[in-house]
C-alpha cells in the first residue's frame, strides 16, 4: 500500500507541476541616486522592504493568493528582487496585489523566523513591530555630521498603521515592476524628514508615497 500511495502522490505532484502557470516577477528599484544637478541630491546605500500576501485578481475577485508568506527585498541581495508564483493553469488574472509591510498579527506575535527573523535588522519591538521599508543614504542637505538620512517606515497600531496595499493592472505572466525610490526621497528630503525612526505622522505620509511608487514597466 505504501508503494502505491507513493506512486499516486508522485503522479499528483508531477501533474500539478505540468498544469501550473509560472508567473515571474522582477522588481527593479530605480533612481537610487539623484540625477546630476537635481535637488535634493542623494545616494541610497541601504534599501530593504517587506512584501507579503501576493495575490492575483480577475476584475474585483481574488483568484489566487500565493501560500508563501513574507518576502524581504534587499539591494544587498539581487536575487531577492526576483519572485516567482505558481498558479493553477486554468486561472486567468488581470491585476496583481500585494502588501508593502507586515500585518499586525505577525508584528506582535509569532515565532519571527525566516524572513521575519530580527537578525535582518528590520524589527523594532513587540509594541512597534517591523520596519516595513528602510532607506538609508546620504544627502548634502542633511544637517547630520556625515549628511546621512535614515527612513525606517513601520508601525502597526492605530493611528500609525504604516502597511499599505498595492494593486497593479497586468497583461502578462512575466512582470517587471518598477519601484521609484526617487519619488519617496524627493518627498521626504524636501520636507526635511531626514530621520524617521519610529511610527509617526511623517512615517504614515512616507508610506503613502511609497505605495504609489510601484508601477508596471511599459
Amino acid at each position: 500500500m505504501s508503494i502505491r500511495f507513493l506512486y499516486i502522490f508522485l503522479l499528483l505532484v508531477l501533474s500539478n507541476q505540468v498544469n501550473a502557470t509560472d508567473v515571474m516577477i522582477r522588481i527593479t528599484p530605480v533612481h537610487l541616486t539623484s540625477i546630476s544637478g537635481e535637488s535634493p541630491d542623494y545616494t541610497v546605500k541601504t534599501l530593504r522592504m517587506y512584501l507579503s500576501e501576493i495575490s492575483y485578481l480577475k476584475g474585483v475577485d481574488t483568484v489566487w493568493t500565493e501560500p508563501e508568506g513574507y518576502r524581504l527585498l534587499d539591494i544587498g541581495d539581487s536575487s531577492s528582487w526576483q519572485l516567482a508564483s505558481f498558479l493553477p493553469d486554468e486561472l486567468t488574472f488581470d491585476a496583481i496585489r500585494f502588501r508593502l509591510g507586515v500585518d499586525s498579527i505577525s508584528s506582535s506575535t509569532g515565532a519571527h523566523t525566516g524572513a521575519l527573523d530580527p537578525a535582518y535588522g528590520m524589527y523594532w519591538a513587540w509594541h512597534t513591530g517591523y520596519v516595513n521599508l528602510k532607506i538609508e543614504g546620504t544627502c548634502s542637505a542633511c544637517p547630520s555630521p556625515k549628511n546621512e538620512f535614515e527612513l525606517h517606515i513601520g508601525g502597526f497600531q492605530t493611528p500609525y498603521d504604516a502597511e499599505r496595499n498595492v494593486t497593479l493592472d497586468v497583461t502578462d505572466t512575466n512582470l517587471e515592476i518598477l519601484f521609484d525610490v526617487g519619488a519617496i526621497l524627493s518627498y521626504a528630503l524636501s520636507q526635511k524628514h531626514f530621520r524617521v525612526m519610529t511610527p509617526s505622522e511623517n512615517a504614515m505620509r512616507i508610506a503613502d508615497v511609497a505605495a504609489k511608487s510601484f508601477s508596471i514597466k511599459k
